[in-house]
């Protein structure tokens, strides 16, 4: 397990520049960033945000108590519990409460693997995501049904024979995730050894 506090980590190949920024067209991190109150959008996010709100307009408030729930259970679960480490999967843009803030805020020490495969977020997440020096904030650029990947990178920087809280509250929240068992590997769900705290 190598010990640097912010590392991008080997996953399917990375763009050497910043992604093409299509700002003409809404992009589905930056609407949940507007809903959330974050400032990494543009006039097509917020025009689409806007139109999501017209149709259901308690979707501002189901972002929001999603986020707070976010920050609660990593709160526990660090502060609580003793969970020292986090694998957030389908980490949209940073914005306030990440899971590495609220987790090293409890655990200084604690180490959090962010995974996501959009190109977009990866590049906020590396420029904006920073970790306490006692602890580790690392980027993995791969799909969350791809475990062996993701597993295998995480190792790096987690300790795969500890406790690891396994994050997916966005992906949970915006589409149909079924839970198969490669899904469910990744949470060590998958055979007998599963068990609650």
């Amino acid at each position: 397990m190598s010990d640097p506090s912010r590392t991008p980590l080997p996953g399917p190949p990375v763009q050497e520049q910043a992604p093409e920024l299509d700002t003409e067209h809404a992009h589905s991190a930056r609407v949940y960033n507007y809903w959330l109150g974050g400032k990494d959008n543009y006039a097509a996010d917020r025009e689409a945000a806007e139109q999501a709100i017209a149709a259901n307009p308690a979707i501002i408030t189901d972002v929001r108590a999603n986020r707070a729930f976010l920050a609660r259970v990593v709160r526990y679960l660090a502060a609580e519990r003793g969970i020292g480490q986090f694998l957030d999967i389908g980490t949209g843009l940073p914005t306030a409460s990440n899971t590495h803030e609220v987790a090293q805020a409890a655990a200084p020490g604690a180490r959090i693997v962010y995974v996501d495969n959009d190109p977009v977020v990866l590049a906020h997440a590396r420029a904006l995501l920073t970790s306490t020096p006692e602890g580790a904030t690392a980027y993995l650029d791969a799909d969350l049904r791809d475990t062996a990947a993701i597993l295998a990178a995480a190792a790096q920087t987690l300790d795969l024979g500890q406790p690891v809280a396994l994050m997916l509250s966005v992906p949970a929240s915006c589409r149909s995730v079924r839970p198969t068992s490669r899904v469910l590997g990744v949470a060590g769900l998958s055979g007998s050894s599963t068990r609650s705290t």
